[in-house]
C-alpha cells in the first residue's frame, strides 16, 4: 500500500504522509508496531523507494523498512520525555548529512 501510493502519486501534496499512514494502518490491523521514518533516515528511505521504482530492487526497500520497523519498535510504550530522549540519543532529529540512525535496544 505504501509503495503503491508513493509510486502512483495520486495527490497534489502529502503522498508520502498518506502512504506512511496507510502502511501503519495495515501494520496496526495485524497488531504490529507502526513504522516511524526519522529525519536522519530520510535519505535511506528515499534511496530505497527510488531503487524499487527505477531498478525494481525490492530488497533495498524491504531492508530499509525492516530497519525502520526495528527502530520504531523501541520508541513506543514510553513516556513522552523518555521517547524524546530515546529519539535524540538515536540521532532521529538530525539530518542524514549530520549523523546516522542508531538503534539502541531497550534504552530508557
Amino acid at each position: 500500500m505504501m509503495f503503491m501510493i508513493s509510486e502512483v502519486h495520486p495527490f497534489l501534496d502529502g503522498n508520502g504522509r498518506i502512504a506512511r499512514v496507510m502502511m501503519n494502518a495495515e501494520l496496526s490491523a495485524k497488531g504490529l508496531s507502526k513504522i516511524i521514518i526519522p529525519t536522519v533516515f530520510r535519505e535511506d528511505y528515499m534511496v530505497a523507494l527510488k531503487k524499487l521504482t527505477k531498478q525494481r530492487d525490492a530488497g533495498a526497500y524491504i531492508r530499509m523498512l525492516l530497519r525502520a520497523w526495528e527502530f520504531s519498535g523501541h520508541v513506543h510504550n514510553k513516556s513522552l520525555d523518555a521517547m524524546e530522549e530515546y529519539l535524540t540519543t538515536c540521532n532521529a532529529f538530525l539530518s542524514p548529512k549530520e549523523e546516522y540512525l542508531k538503534i539502541i535496544p531497550d534504552a530508557g
